[in-house]
């Protein structure tokens, strides 16, 4: 196990499983930031792991997952709103 693994499995035990334990429970806001969290982490996990195994094409699934999420985000936003 490389260093970069091991960074990405201390990420995947301090960020995401709070992440999803935060998207799992409570008001519906409040999930949705557990949910936006998550997303946060597991690009951060798939930047590292890309990173430490010398894969530069690998860092697309993490490009695409970033501009993904947003949109996504402000989807939900807009649906937990509610009418004007």
């Amino acid at each position: 196990m490389n260093p970069g693994e091991l960074a990405a499995l201390v990420l995947q035990g301090g960020v995401l499983l709070p992440a999803v334990w935060i998207a799992a429970r409570g008001a519906p806001r409040r999930r949705l930031i557990g949910l936006e969290f998550a997303g946060v982490g597991a690009i951060a996990i798939l930047s590292v792991l890309a990173v430490s195994w010398r894969q530069d094409w690998s860092l697309i699934v993490s490009l695409v997952l970033a501009l993904v999420t947003f949109p996504g985000t402000l989807v939900y936003a807009r649906l937990l709103a509610g009418k004007p």
